[in-house]
């Protein structure tokens, strides 16, 4: 009884301090602040510069912000069908990070890259159900923009990250398993025959990522040039803060997913210093996010059907190819 109690009081507190709520908002506080001095940068500009050290709180000052303007609903919006969408998709990216070898105490079984895979596609629904909560014809557009892009990517990146499971599952006897592929990846590299298998997936699960967070060259259905905001223009206030909000621990827990699939997570301080495995974690968090900023500033964005063609004539294919060899191999 006692070691029950324990035992929810720590997922509890996972959940909500670490590695859930509050360590989710530094590190989205910090990715943002990152991500938008790269992008200037890039762009030769500077970026985040008065807000704290070096704009390192402008984010959070932009959260504070909007946490205190008015939730303004329009007429024959929703009220509260809104929150309650956001909720469930935040609860599904803290259940997914409870699923990763960053939690302390991880929750895993056979087969949960199923249950993970479900996680991953309620917030691409929550932020496409908000344009049609909405009367505004920008929200519908945006959302049925969304809605057919995500009948794309959402397929590459799901066969992308299956690569790796399946290869540590038929290899080394991860039993399919999202945790333990993620601890035994870094074997998958080391061997020469599946190095091109990882670099293929690798390289679809960026693309397909870059789709699923909206950024050039995929930002279509929030297109401020043609449809002002798309699924989001009628949404401000607190509401506001929770659609970034998302959109920040969707690009956090999904790069993680990367790093630990994909990139050996703690490898190669596996049997090294704690604070090792933690700095080898970040770097490669951080190369993922430098990846993701690199083809926002280098690509315009793209029209819905090159968008359709390029995922569905090159990147499924492609994690396809890779996902096939994977389970004959």
């Amino acid at each position: 009884m006692v070691n029950g109690i324990s035992e929810t009081l720590m997922l509890i507190g996972e959940t909500l301090i670490y590695p859930g709520a509050v360590f989710s908002f530094v590190v989205a506080i910090f990715t943002q602040w990152f991500r938008r001095k790269a992008y200037a940068r890039m762009q030769n500009r500077m970026g985040p510069t008065y807000t704290g050290l070096a704009g390192t709180l402008q984010p959070f000052a932009d959260y504070v912000k909007l946490f205190f303007k008015e939730d303004i609903v329009v007429i024959r919006g929703y009220a509260k069908l809104p929150a309650f969408l956001l909720a469930l998709a935040i609860g599904a990216l803290m259940a997914i990070l409870l699923m990763l070898p960053i939690s302390p105490y991880s929750v895993y079984a056979p087969y949960d890259i199923i249950v993970a895979a479900y996680l991953l596609i309620w917030p691409t629904l929550t932020l496409a159900a908000l344009g049609f909560l909405t009367p505004s014809p920008y929200g519908a557009l945006g959302s049925s923009r969304l809605l057919t892009l995500t009948i794309a990517y959402e397929v590459a990146f799901l066969i992308s990250i299956l690569t790796p499971v399946v290869l540590a599952s038929r290899i080394l006897g991860a039993q399919y398993s999202l945790y333990l592929s993620s601890i035994y990846s870094w074997l998958l590299w080391t061997n020469p025959v599946l190095v091109p298998l990882m670099v293929i997936s690798l390289l679809t699960a960026l693309i397909s990522l870059q789709c699923k967070l909206l950024e050039k060259p995929f930002d279509i259905p929030e297109a401020e040039q043609e449809i002002v905001a798309g699924p989001f223009t009628e949404y401000s206030g607190p509401k506001l803060a929770f659609i970034i909000f998302i959109h920040d621990i969707e690009q956090y827990v999904n790069s993680l997913i990367i790093v630990f699939l994909f990139l050996g997570g703690v490898a190669p301080f596996v049997e090294g210093p704690l604070w090792a495995q933690i700095l080898i974690v970040a770097i490669k968090y951080i190369i993922v996010v430098l990846v993701l900023t690199w083809i926002k500033a280098m690509v315009a964005r793209f029209r819905v059907d090159q968008a359709i063609k390029m995922l569905w004539k090159y990147i499924v294919p492609l994690s396809l190819f890779a996902l096939i060899v994977s389970t004959v191999i």
